[in-house]
């Protein structure tokens, strides 16, 4: 009988009491030209963002709603000159207001956005906790639906790789040298804020 934490192939490892989960508490986005690239750093072939620095004056932008108006995913797209993938990214604004239209318009108008995502499975020690789409190429916008009969009056956005301008990996973990808990501070303190009208 195997055991629980037997190597299945290489260092593919079966964890104990592991169970797949799937979903997205949590999402915040940052333009793709504010990420300062070379300060930035990458661990484990790529796949994982161990130090992430904003240029001065940049903010992530959190996205509201439950975990049922968040999705991520990236699939292998194999093509005639190599691998690579596409990340796609899914949100509902439940709320369109006019700071929520202005942002979809910011898109349209050709911002690249990367995406981090706070997920349901945390790992065995939290290391999955959060994940990065789009970090390589940003991704454009897809999508942008409003049908007052068919959605309830919410509008569905979803932003994708660019054509032709695949990403090396899957989605990256983001997680800094202190942990889960260090990654969720440096989060929350580069998060913007929106300035008290009464002030």
């Amino acid at each position: 009988m195997t055991e629980c934490n037997a190597e299945l192939a290489g260092e593919f490892v079966q964890v104990c009491g592991h169970k797949p989960k799937q979903g997205v508490l949590g999402k915040w986005y940052v333009n793709y030209k504010d990420i300062d690239r070379e300060a930035t750093q990458l661990a484990n072939r790529n796949t994982k963002v161990s130090l992430l620095v904003l240029k001065a004056g940049a903010k992530l932008y959190k996205a509201g709603g439950n975990d049922k108006a968040h999705k991520v995913e990236h699939a292998l797209a194999v093509g005639d000159f190599g691998n690579g993938y596409i990340h796609t990214d899914r949100y509902t604004v439940t709320y369109n207001g006019e700071n929520e239209m202005e942002r979809i318009q910011e898109i349209v108008d050709g911002a690249r956005l990367v995406s981090i995502e706070e997920m349901v499975d945390g790992g065995v020690a939290g290391e999955l906790t959060f994940k990065i789409a789009g970090f390589e190429s940003g991704m454009v916008i897809t999508e942008d639906n409003f049908n007052s009969a068919e959605n309830s009056g919410t509008v569905n956005i979803a932003l994708a790789t660019k054509e032709g301008e695949e990403e090396a990996t899957g989605l990256k973990l983001f997680l800094l040298a202190g942990g889960v808990e260090a990654t969720r501070t440096w989060i929350n303190t580069n998060t913007y804020v929106a300035p008290d009208p009464e002030v």
